[in-house]
């Protein structure tokens, strides 16, 4: 099988295309999510409007990095275009973190609102100072192309999804009908998120930080500059097999946790 984009042109195993028609397709079920919550899924208040921007910026800048996806500190990419620079890549998804992060913090002291937890509201703040403190040894690890940096932010993301998860855990509580479902949803997709998170990515990072441990670091400024000229396109499934499921699962399930956020006072209502 071959392919064709205009930005490279090569054979591609078939386990590649699949996966990249699936990533598409939930670029597209995203967007239109998105569109159908905006219209017709919340009512307009200030939480359910300030959600849905912060959740729109979110989706689309997913979307985005499902087209054009990139390993960072290898700076893999799979098009051979400008689009695919890791500078760019890298900044975008900065932007939609904080979005997200700042999501979970107006959705935890919501949340706290609605259940009567003043403890749950305590932990909200907690949120965004931990998605900044991520994004700087990211940014760090992309720059200097030390993988162990990848394994703390990745670390970073885990304690923030064992934040929510609690939140959820102790909402559910005292929660009724659709209120107590999307709670202890929450609780199960944000506890298997953190299991997850510890068992797989800080762990593949941390292999990869042992493998290379000789390899020569760059300074800030001469990372910079890499990140804005090195790129190695491939269509090889074998570079991106390892990628694959975290990919997957951030631009599916992340995705749909940061939109269900939008959703809480509405399912408040009905219970």
């Amino acid at each position: 099988m071959s392919l064709r984009s205009g930005f490279i042109a090569g054979p591609i195993d078939a386990r590649l295309a699949r996966w990249l028609g699936a990533l598409a397709g939930l670029a597209a079920l995203n967007v239109g999510l998105w569109v159908w919550i905006a219209s017709f899924g919340t009512r307009p208040t200030p939480y359910a409007e300030t959600q849905l921007l912060l959740s729109g910026v979110y989706v689309m800048v997913c979307g985005f990095r499902s087209l054009f996806p990139r390993v960072d500190l290898e700076r893999v990419c799979l098009w051979d275009t400008w689009l695919s620079a890791i500078l760019l890549g890298r900044t975008m998804a900065t932007i939609a973190e904080l979005c997200f992060a700042l999501q979970c913090q107006l959705f935890v002291m919501r949340l706290s609102e609605i259940a009567g937890t003043p403890v749950v509201g305590a932990a909200a703040h907690a949120f965004v100072p931990l998605a900044i403190g991520a994004e700087l040894v990211c940014w760090y690890a992309v720059l200097s192309l030390n993988h162990i940096f990848h394994a703390l932010e990745e670390s970073l993301w885990a304690v923030m999804m064992l934040l929510l998860s609690a939140a959820c855990g102790i909402a559910a509580l005292t929660a009724h009908g659709p209120f107590r479902s999307m709670m202890i949803a929450g609780f199960v997709v944000y506890s298997v998120g953190a299991g997850l998170t510890i068992g797989c990515d800080v762990t593949m990072y941390v292999r990869r930080w042992r493998l290379r441990a000789a390899t020569a670091r760059l300074t800030l400024a001469a990372g910079l500059r890499d990140t804005r000229r090195r790129r190695h396109p491939t269509l090889a499934w074998h570079v991106w097999r390892e990628e694959a499921p975290w990919m997957t699962l951030y631009f599916s399930v992340g995705v749909w946790t940061s939109l269900a956020m939008v959703l809480l006072e509405a399912a408040a209502l009905r219970s």
